[in-house]
């Protein structure tokens, strides 16, 4: 009797002390930074749900508005806001509008790149999106800070039903941007196959057409470089000026042609790869939010 009471009050302990754990434990953060774009979002979250405390809501995050010159060159609006969306997406009563569609809304408004939208305007691209919450805001630059202003617009009466605000170390969110902000061009794609065919497409992530191209311009450069050697030897053996080396002559001839033949592949290929690296090429910037999201990339160059 005595061990039965004792399974049944190590049974109680245990189930009550599962039953005591949170729902959904939020994600540790890897940074300060992040830790504070977390505490953000949580807010923004916890307001949400306050306003509708039986439902989901469906939530559309805006690119943050950047204020200021320092803000806009480091991408601070659309990376402030990529955090937040990642962040969002751990909430259990939270269901986001794809990335990709908010971009295409966006880009038709015209709107995207600056985020200028007051809470009436976010409302009505809301409802386009099928969101019953918008999330806006703005980043601006304030001596050695990034001050984050961000806030929750319900669509259908355009009232801001959630706020918060965070202070980022400039320094910080500067070498985050760095971090998650991968520029590519076509330019820079060109530049690359110029140095050495096939960079540029693996840059542009064709690895095996930039695989084909750089083993195709190894294999010409080989060619040309054995058909030298090959050359020089039959040419030196001619110039012995032997009965049996007279032929080497014409072995010679045939070796250099066959160099001419593999220079003209090796500069048929640059030519190619280089011209392909151009046009299979886009000018993009891509944000790749970090761990705490999974590794989700957002490509925002020509969406956003």
């Amino acid at each position: 009797m005595r061990v039965a009471g004792l399974i049944r009050a190590l049974t109680v302990a245990l189930l009550g002390g599962l039953l005591a754990q949170p729902a959904l434990a939020e994600p540790a953060p890897e940074s300060p930074i992040q830790g504070q774009i977390l505490a953000l979002s949580v807010a923004l979250a916890e307001a949400m749900e306050l306003a509708d405390p039986e439902g989901m809501r469906r939530v559309a995050v805006l690119p943050l508005e950047a204020l200021d010159d320092a803000t806009k060159n480091h991408h601070l609006g659309r990376v402030t806001s990529e955090l937040i969306a990642s962040r969002l997406a751990g909430r259990p009563r939270i269901l986001q509008v794809e990335r990709a569609q908010i971009a295409a809304i966006m880009g038709e408004l015209g709107r995207a790149k600056a985020g200028q939208l007051a809470p009436q305007g976010a409302a009505s691209v809301g409802k386009l999106l099928g969101a019953s919450a918008i999330v806006l805001g703005t980043v601006a630059a304030t001596g050695p800070e990034f001050i984050v202003n961000a806030r929750a617009v319900d669509t259908e009466t355009g009232q801001v039903i959630g706020a918060a605000a965070s202070s980022l170390p400039r320094a910080g969110m500067v070498a985050l941007s760095e971090e998650m902000v991968e520029v590519k061009s076509r330019g820079g794609a060109a530049v690359r196959s110029a140095v050495a065919p096939g960079w540029g497409q693996v840059y542009n992530g064709d690895t095996g057409r930039g695989l084909a191209y750089g083993g195709l311009f190894a294999l010409a450069a080989g060619g040309a470089i054995a058909s030298a050697v090959l050359g020089v030897q039959a040419e030196d053996d001619y110039r012995a000026n032997r009965p049996d080396t007279v032929s080497r002559r014409a072995d010679a001839d045939a070796h250099y042609d066959r160099v001419n033949l593999a220079l003209g592949g090796m500069a048929a290929v640059w030519a190619i790869s280089v011209a392909d690296a151009w046009i299979t090429g886009r000018d993009y910037e891509r944000i790749v939010v970090g761990p705490a999201s999974e590794g989700i990339g957002v490509s925002v160059g020509g969406l956003f």
